[in-house]
């Protein structure tokens, strides 16, 4: 993948703000060469990101820091497949989290003693990607594709708060003195400890709560408060301006978390909304009949070639693929997808 021998060094340099304006202008050179270059930095500074916590600039050790990076991809990269197949394989088997603790181990002794305000961390989990964080309470996250959390380095005050937008599900580590609360731009969640899934992304109109289990009180604005009992759901629709409480099978909400996709009874439209998310395609249903209908499947190791064939054979669809367009900046558009009703 590299032609250049250091161009790995001058990536790492490039995320650690010590880059030279000479090596900036090769590595620049290099991502402008060909829309796969840029690609793979993009997923090389995803793990970047993903391996570091908030720290202050005086804490770090730069050539320490990029070692320790370079070592990883020494370790894990396969010669003859290059990068672009290693970051597929580590995509499928969720490893990404292993990253972000060894990098944790290294420098956890600086955040105890230098830290006194309070420092945030924000992860956003790559594209195709779901990423498991392990936060400073005990509590642990897994993160859907493209999604992002904020949170404290260190939970210090009366009430451990932390930021989502995207999807997250939550085992929340049990302290009844200091409340745990899931903030997002519809609403909030607050529990003590207990599991539950949260779907909210900036650009749905429904945001969502799935309680598996324990109890969770969910916030919408100053004046309303529902208190959830496992297996309920509770839809927010922000068009509308109303919300639902349902019975639901809690447990196959969280099911993404573990490499499987499981619809039960969901309209197609937000079959092909998931499965667009999960593998960073844009699938658009050119029927609003085929968009209504109810699909009910579960996905497991299959790929996303795989799922469009079952999709045909046990929907009455068809879909029709559009040729990628090349962007301005050299970098091609998501793929699209469009689908028709196949009668």
């Amino acid at each position: 993948m590299f032609k250049e021998p250091h161009l790995e060094e001058l990536i790492v340099k490039s995320f650690s703000d010590s880059i030279s304006h000479e090596e900036n202008v090769i590595l620049k050179e290099w991502l402008h060469e060909l829309p796969e270059n840029l690609r793979h930095y993009r997923e090389l500074e995803n793990i970047w990101q993903l391996s570091h916590l908030a720290f202050l600039p005086d804490d770090i050790d730069v050539d320490e820091a990029q070692l320790k990076f370079m070592q990883i991809i020494d370790k894990k990269k396969f010669i003859d497949s290059g990068l672009f197949v290693w970051f597929q394989r580590v995509a499928a088997i969720l490893i990404i989290p292993l990253i972000s603790l060894s990098f944790y181990l290294i420098y956890s002794q600086f955040f105890q003693s230098k830290i006194s305000n309070i420092a945030y961390q924000e992860i956003t989990s790559p594209l195709n990607m779901n990423s498991k964080l392990n936060l400073p309470d005990g509590t642990i996250v897994w993160l859907n594709s493209g999604s992002k959390l904020k949170y404290p380095v260190k939970f210090e005050s009366n009430e451990r708060n932390v930021y989502l937008s995207g999807e997250a599900f939550f085992k929340v580590h049990a302290d009844k003195v200091h409340p745990f609360i899931v903030s997002t731009n519809k609403l909030n969640v607050k529990a003590t400890g207990t599991q539950f899934n949260v779907e909210a992304y900036s650009t749905d109109t429904i945001t969502a709560v799935t309680l598996m289990e324990g109890k969770v009180n969910v916030n919408i604005g100053n004046s309303i408060r529902e208190d959830l009992k496992p297996n309920q759901r509770m839809v927010l629709n922000s068009n509308s301006n109303t919300y639902t409480v349902l019975e639901s099978d809690a447990q196959h909400w969280g099911l993404w978390k573990d490499g499987i996709l499981a619809f039960r009874d969901q309209p197609l439209s937000d079959v092909f909304k998931r499965l667009g998310r999960t593998f960073n395609v844009d699938i658009q249903a050119k029927d609003p009949v085929i968009a209504r209908q109810l699909y009910r499947a579960t996905f497991e190791d299959e790929s996303f070639e795989e799922i469009l064939k079952l999709l045909q054979i046990s929907a009455p669809i068809k879909y029709k693929r559009v040729v990628d367009s090349k962007k301005d900046n050299n970098i091609y558009n998501k793929e699209k997808i469009e689908v028709y009703s196949s009668k």
